[in-house]
């Protein structure tokens, strides 16, 4: 599988079940999403835009997806939203698209756009690295279904999280 290939999968719009795990207080909680991942071509603009934010040039783009997310986490208080959207877009390394950097409009340890890096392992399981500084995110997404998507993560920095999603696609 390919990181557009993997991309192409994604797309849709996915139920999210998340338990995260606050390592330092040791306290876990639970949380429910709505995803939304639309598949971007190469060439699209909104690719193009990302690419030239960076200053990368678009021609190297392998592909990009929109993702959109609505959810709510057991913690929350009437203010909390967790909601929002970016544009992601991986950049292979050379002649390697099994690797390379991934641009994201936003992250997802904290709210400023990011460049981190992406693997495309040869069992499908695509893992996304990301240094913001003083964090450190990984997380590992994987398909063991058609319709179900599964991601396990990392961030250590201020804040030590381990986090595990299951989601399953809507019909449509």
């Amino acid at each position: 599988m390919t990181i557009s290939d993997f991309f192409q999968h994604r797309a849709g719009t996915w139920a999210s079940q998340r338990t995260s795990h606050h390592l330092i207080i040791k306290k876990s909680e639970s949380g429910k999403s709505e995803i939304k991942v639309e598949f971007l071509e190469a060439n699209t603009p909104d690719v193009t835009a990302l690419c030239q934010e960076y200053n990368f040039d678009p021609t190297q783009a392998i592909c990009g997806a929109k993702v959109t997310w609505d959810g709510s986490m057991e913690w929350d208080k009437g203010e909390d939203k967790h909601q929002g959207s970016t544009i992601i877009v991986a950049i292979a390394e050379g002649e390697n698209i099994q690797s390379g950097k991934l641009l994201r409009q936003q992250g997802y340890a904290e709210k400023a756009p990011v460049v981190g890096r992406y693997v495309m392992g040869e069992d499908g399981v695509l893992s996304l690295i990301t240094e913001y500084g003083t964090l450190y995110s990984e997380e590992k997404l994987w398909f063991p279904r058609p319709n179900v998507c599964m991601r396990a993560g990392i961030t250590i920095g201020m804040s030590n999280v381990a986090s595990y999603c299951t989601e399953i696609r809507k019909a449509t």
